[in-house]
């Protein structure tokens, strides 16, 4: 019995190893072992369970750190990132001191609950950018995109409150510029007046700063509007005579002036419907003879004119009564027939 066992041990032995390898073939060949990257958020303030030390901040958000992981095809399908915490030390911060803007490399700890996978070469620190941060009162700009139409004009635009508080990266406070959101105003013949206009922050050079944070966010804004004022010269003509007794002739002496020169909005004063203007009507009901008028021109709001009224002389005459034909007195030799 004995020799049963160690007769021909080497074959025997050689025949266990192979075995045990194409053991390890067919799981492997089925459930092979891989690796796979695992993207992971960083933790970063402001947030309950992060802080900075106190009078520092975060010039831009610290991107996700990316993790290889090792295990079988299995493990990993089955894998959930969860299992993964990064911790951050972000005491290091206080390290750099005044000496600001900085990159600081800051130490980094992944731990791992998951006992079907590993990491593989796990990162030990990251990149992140400091400043130390400030608060600056500033005023704002209101910015007008279109000006008003042909005729009108815009004063300059008052904000409500004229100033804002920005919060951010000091060395972005320097020279910031406070303006609103782009104002249109191409269709705007009256005042402009609104809330909750957007403000943003600029850097002196005119780029958006991204990194700071204004309070509050929206003003109000008020824009004067007014209409330009130009002049022209237009005809006059009479307005309709009315009253006249039957048997009557009007005649319109003379009238005076025949033209006027007008003031006012500039879009208004260069309609067409103004090259002739009309005075208000007469009534001459009642008069005989010549009689002086003096009449006012119908003008439109806000427009003027120089003179404004008109001066018209019209005669008013009886017409000749017709003077009836005779009648004829028959003679007696036709009263005889």
């Amino acid at each position: 019995m004995p020799g049963l066992v160690t007769r021909n041990w080497r074959l025997k032995l050689l025949a266990v190893v192979l075995a045990i390898f194409s053991w390890a073939g067919v799981v492997l060949a089925t459930n092979p072992p891989g690796t796979r990257a695992v993207s992971l958020p960083v933790p970063q303030p402001p947030s309950p369970e992060v802080s900075l030390p106190a009078g520092y901040m975060l010039t831009q958000p610290i991107p996700n750190l990316t993790v290889d992981i090792t295990g079988t095809e299995d493990h990993l399908n089955a894998f959930s990132a969860s299992s993964l915490q990064v911790t951050i030390d972000y005491d290091v911060i206080r390290a750099v001191g005044q000496n600001v803007p900085a990159t600081v490399r800051l130490p980094v700890r992944i731990t791992n609950t998951d006992p079907n996978i590993d990491l593989d070469d796990p990162p030990a620190s990251i990149e992140a950018q400091v400043d130390s941060s400030g608060s600056a009162s500033e005023p704002v700009q209101v910015v007008v995109s279109h000006a008003p139409p042909p005729g009108y004009q815009d004063n300059p635009g008052v904000a409500t409150p004229a100033t804002v508080t920005a919060t951010g990266p000091e060395h972005e406070l320097v020279g910031i510029v406070i303006k609103t959101q782009p104002i249109d105003l191409s269709n705007q013949r009256a005042n402009f007046d609104a809330s909750n206009i957007l403000v943003y922050p600029y850097s002196a050079q005119g780029r958006y700063l991204s990194d700071v944070n204004l309070s509050p966010a929206a003003v109000n804004v008020a824009i004067t509007v007014v209409g330009v004022d130009t002049s022209r010269t237009s005809s006059v003509v009479l307005g309709v005579i009315t009253g006249a007794a039957a048997g009557t002739q009007v005649t319109v002496d003379t009238y005076s002036p025949m033209t006027v020169t007008l003031t006012g909005s500039q879009d208004i004063i260069n309609g067409a419907s103004l090259a002739t203007l009309t005075t208000g009507g007469i009534d001459v009901a009642g008069q005989t003879g010549t009689v002086t008028y003096k009449v006012p021109i119908e003008l439109p709001t806000g427009i003027t004119a120089n003179p404004s009224t008109v001066t018209a002389t019209i005669t008013v005459t009886l017409l000749p009564t017709p003077t009836p034909a005779p009648t004829s007195t028959p003679t007696s030799s036709s009263a005889a027939t």
